[in-house]
């Protein structure tokens, strides 16, 4: 989930300039300018950040935006826009050699990143005991699929529902109507690429050490 702000802006490109309120989103590839001063632009295209009594400027080539912000507000911004973009496999929580189960087609970029962070992937039906399974529900009919992935996973384990964005895609309030259906909490939101995002369900706590009491 990206970082959020309502404030004044003001954007040069290419020489023009227009400036009005909107709302600045900083997500994991772009920052984002929403309103009347609309601008996209890649984070890792940013050359320069500064700061100056409670504003930010960021400077990419052929675009300059300064966020006008209050002093406290200016700081946070201006450290999170020099961080380097956290990769999908960080912010996906996935460790070094975890278990990992894959339910359906995924993002190349997501699997490729998955051979990188672990050489434990499976898409075995009969898996168990996964530190993390990502789940593909593209359509209703794979929704049956996250109940598959709550067999799978170890007892702190997680599951990942991935789904395309926009009104075509499956709603994030029916995963969380299956996810309670299930005994399971949505903890988090993720984005995995332009037209997928994710949901993290885990078990809850008190429902892991009741299982856990039960096995002693």
């Amino acid at each position: 989930m990206g970082y959020e702000a309502k404030c004044r802006v003001r954007v040069v490109e290419r020489g023009a300039q227009r400036e009005a309120d909107g709302t600045v989103l900083l997500e994991t590839d772009e920052l984002v300018v929403r309103g009347d001063a609309r601008v996209r632009v890649k984070r890792a295209d940013i050359q320069r950040v500064t700061r100056r009594a409670g504003t930010v400027t960021v400077v990419v080539p052929d675009v300059t935006i300064t966020l006008t912000l209050d002093e406290p507000a200016a700081t946070r911004w201006e450290k999170k826009l020099a961080e380097p973009p956290k990769r999908l496999i960080d912010k996906l929580d996935v460790k070094p050699e975890a278990a990992v189960l894959l339910i359906g087609t995924h993002d190349d970029a997501l699997r490729a990143q998955l051979d990188e962070r672990t050489s434990n992937v499976s898409r075995a039906n009969a898996a168990k005991n996964r530190d993390v399974v990502f789940v593909d529900v593209s359509r209703p009919a794979d929704m049956t699929r996250i109940a598959r992935a709550n067999a799978a996973i170890a007892e702190n384990g997680a599951i990942w529902v991935v789904h395309p964005k926009g009104p075509n895609g499956i709603a994030d309030t029916a995963i969380f109507a299956k996810a309670k259906e299930l005994g399971l909490t949505a903890t988090k939101v993720a984005r995995v690429s332009e037209t997928l995002t994710a949901e993290k369900l885990v078990r809850p706590r008190v429902a892991q050490t009741a299982r856990s009491r039960i096995a002693v």
